[in-house]
């Protein structure tokens, strides 16, 4: 049978659904009056069993242990002494509190009950309703709080047990008192070994510090250590956390490294472009050399004195062009694979991955021009461009919040000046788009921004150390200009202009070619068109072709070349090409032009050895090549050649 109460009761007691109650009584109307008082008094719920015999409430106890029991001294088939030894020896640990009742009060019996663990003693002559449910609550709240602090240090040896971080209590006299296995593996000792031995390590208080383990193997641990005063067995003690950091320390020492082989590599990088752009730069003025003294050559009788100093100037000059080709070997410079992109697409699809390589804490916010010309560029490398830049703005920008701004659009000459930022490089004439990234970091002082493309710089500033001088050459080889400016404690807004591309000839119809004043009018003498960025190499390359009774058409980059080949090509006889150019390279113009003829004899040029060239351009198709800077004669004899072949081909009538 049972009594429950709606009525909760004791701030002490958990939310529980109901409380039992053992009656342990063989007289029917003894315990009938406890229930009758409890029903009347008790404001809890309450789940109130009767037993008649010891041996019954033992099986009951043992299956769901009560939160109190009142228990009889004269049972059946035992006394309530018998009944608190076999509970006391059994249950100790867990044993409930039990209020003894006894009908004769014995003084004797009742030190007996308290000596085996009776919370109370009552005689049943002295009991009252408010009495017994006074002592009831008293024992329940006991039982309560016992039940709590015994969970709590079951669920707090657990936390010990299982920790990855070895604990350890440690006593004011610095001897060991407590260890949890992780500590055992720490020390490779035993719990045996360490308790009761003195600890070693300095303790200082809520302060986490690094020592050293040296295990019984000999291997040095290191460790970091955090000690915290708790109260141990009821005295002062120290708590102190072990965290092996060993792997930790490898991660680190590994970014370490990978940091150290990026600089080292970023170095590099910025040498390679610095090299690479030198060393073409210094092809071409030694192309003009070469060139323009040996025409001067062929121009003088063979006694002229001053031959002597022509043929070594030419000497000295393809000597030069041997230098050249060793900076660009060290260069390593990759061909840039260029495309028709869609500024703001590109930047679109590229959102994710800039919030993956940012911090949390900044904001990204994107102003794209959605319908903007197309420019040319290397996809893969402008991806890295602006990732370059955008991680520079993200460490700039610190730990705090922050927001870092990508805009394009099509720039306005009239609007956009630039008069108060650092420019490199030239700005576009016509048609261009522009792509600015905006940060609110630490910003630099103006003075220092034409120093930040030098390579091997570094600004104290976090976030500016990266080599930019890689940035530049890439920027450099995309015909973009990069525009700078920046404010301390304000932020930094680099600006990159890169022309807009002119509709692929494959697609749309290409405005006629007006020819320039240097193409005269043909004749019925056979043409070379020579298309090269650099003009000096253009105008000696029209001299030798004069000298060799040719007529030559020029074109300063890929796009007009194609312009003048689509207005020419019946009359073309061969073209010399250069591989490397800006705006529309060597080899885009070869697959264009041999899509219109696939016959046409074309003489690639370019400072790179003939092997390097065909693994850079991918082997494009060719009738010859020749390497800058060469020789009058060489080029004479492989345009000859060509001219040979022709001829012959159209006598056989092939």
């Amino acid at each position: 049978m049972g009594f429950q109460s709606n009525m909760p009761f004791g701030a002490n007691h958990p939310r529980l659904s109901v409380f039992r109650l053992f009656i342990i009584d063989d007289n029917p109307s003894d315990r009938s009056m406890y229930i009758r008082w409890i029903r009347r008094t008790a404001p809890i719920h309450l789940d109130i069993q009767e037993m008649e015999t010891g041996e019954e409430a033992l099986k009951a106890y043992e299956s769901s242990p009560p939160h109190c029991i009142l228990l009889d001294f004269q049972l059946p088939d035992m006394t309530g002494l018998d009944f608190l030894a076999k509970v006391h020896r059994s249950y100790q640990s867990s044993a409930v509190p039990i209020i003894f009742l006894t009908g004769q009060g014995n003084e004797k019996v009742a030190v007996q009950a308290i000596k085996l663990g009776a919370h109370d003693y009552f005689t049943k002559s002295t009991l009252s309703e408010d009495i017994l449910w006074h002592h009831i609550e008293q024992a329940i709240d006991q039982n309560t709080t016992l039940r709590r602090l015994q969970a709590l240090e079951r669920q707090s040896s657990i936390i010990l047990q299982s920790s990855s971080d070895g604990i350890l209590v440690v006593g004011t006299n610095g001897v060991i008192r407590f260890t949890n296995p992780a500590a055992e593996q720490l020390f490779n000792r035993t719990s045996e070994q360490l308790r009761e031995s003195p600890f070693g390590f300095p303790i200082t208080e809520n302060q986490t510090t690094e020592i050293e383990i040296l295990s019984e193997g000999g291997k040095r641990i290191p460790v970091e250590m955090r000690v915290v005063p708790i109260e141990w067995e009821e005295k002062p003690a120290y708590l102190a956390s072990l965290r092996d950091v060993t792997e930790r320390r490898k991660a680190e020492e590994e970014r370490r490294r990978h940091e150290i082989e990026r600089q080292y590599s970023q170095k590099l990088e910025s040498l390679g472009v610095l090299a690479g752009g030198i060393a073409h730069d210094f092809n071409n003025l030694l192309m003009t050399i070469v060139a323009r003294s040996g025409l001067a050559l062929r121009s003088l009788p063979r006694d002229a004195p001053a031959r002597e100093h022509l043929t070594f100037i030419e000497k000295a000059g393809l000597h030069g062009g041997e230098l050249a080709n060793q900076m660009l070997s060290f260069a390593g410079q990759t061909r840039l694979d260029f495309q028709v992109v869609q500024l703001s697409k590109l930047l679109e699809n590229l959102a994710s991955f800039l919030r993956s390589t940012i911090s949390k804490r900044l904001t990204v916010e994107y102003d794209l021009a959605p319908s903007l010309p197309p420019i040319r560029a290397d996809h893969t490398q402008l991806r890295q461009i602006i990732i370059n830049i955008v991680t520079n703005a993200s460490e700039a920008s610190g730990e705090g919040e922050g927001v870092i701004t990508i805009r394009t659009a099509e720039w306005d000459p009239l609007t956009q000046n630039f008069h108060s930022w650092h420019v490199i490089g030239n700005l576009p004439t016509g048609r261009a788009v522009s792509l600015t990234i905006q940060d609110r970091g630490c910003g630099m002082a103006s003075a220092m921004i034409p120093k930040i493309f030098d390579p091997f710089f570094s600004t104290k500033f976090p976030g500016r150390g990266l080599g930019l001088a890689s940035l530049l050459g890439l920027a450099q080889a995309h015909a973009a200009a990069i525009a700078v400016r920046s404010q301390p404690d304000v932020g930094t807004e680099f600006s990159l202009l890169f022309p807009a591309t002119i509709p692929s000839p494959s697609t749309k119809k290409v405005p006629v070619f007006s020819i320039p004043t240097q193409h005269p009018s043909l004749t019925k003498k056979p043409v070379v068109l020579v298309v090269d960025d650099e003009e000096d190499v253009r105008v000696a390359c029209s001299m030798i072709f004069e000298e060799m009774g040719l007529q030559t058409l020029v074109a300063s980059d890929g796009q007009i070349g194609i312009q003048v080949f689509q207005q020419y090509q019946h009359e073309i006889m061969v073209v010399l090409l250069d591989l490397t150019m800006p705006n529309m390279d060597g080899q885009e113009f070869l697959e264009h032009i041999q899509g219109l003829n696939a016959t046409i004899p074309v003489i690639l040029s370019s400072g790179y050895t003939e092997e390097e060239a065909m693994k850079r351009f991918h082997n494009p198709r060719m009738a010859a090549f020749i390497q800058k800077p060469y020789q009058v004669e060489t080029l004479i004899a492989k345009v000859e050649e060509i001219r040979q072949t022709q001829i012959t081909s159209s006598d056989t009538g092939l």
